[in-house]
């Protein structure tokens, strides 16, 4: 799939409104990365970029990293260990299986969306916090 086609299928501001009411009432910060290449190994390219972002350097290690790659139709998800630990491996599992469901069906938003419902509401469950002050922070990152 051209990145271009994904890009103007996607719609950036209700994806942004979604990560935004995610990340109410928790710690935990979600970015969503769209890579503009062709990526072999997108775990690894995931994991790559929540290093990159420091996401793995929150306080509560829960932060949450959903990498796109649509030139090479490929999805990785990439929590941090404490986020991990407390929702399991089947809810990973079932977290991809709802976006690649929604992304083969050509409906991006919609999967995205639907994700992102998923993980604030395991956010706000085990990672409940006051009000953050998210300013500046970069909720979808392209490269």
């Amino acid at each position: 799939m051209k990145v271009r086609h994904f890009l103007s299928a996607l719609e950036h501001k209700r994806v942004h409104e979604a990560i935004r009411s995610a990340e109410e009432g928790t710690s935990g910060d979600i970015v969503v990365y769209i890579s503009h290449h062709k990526v072999a190994d997108p775990l690894a390219a995931a994991h790559r970029e929540f290093r990159k972002l420091k996401l793995e350097t929150g306080t509560n290690q829960n932060n949450l990293l959903i990498f796109l790659a649509p030139k090479t139709q490929k999805i990785a998800v990439v929590g941090g260990t404490a986020l991990h630990e407390k929702v399991g491996q089947a809810w990973w599992d079932e977290f991809l299986a709802l976006l690649t469901r929604h992304f083969k069906e050509g409906r991006y938003t919609d999967g995205l969306i639907a994700a992102l419902d998923q993980a604030g509401h395991a956010l706000r469950t085990h990672f409940p916090s006051a009000p953050l002050d998210r300013t500046g922070q970069k909720d979808i990152v392209e490269e």
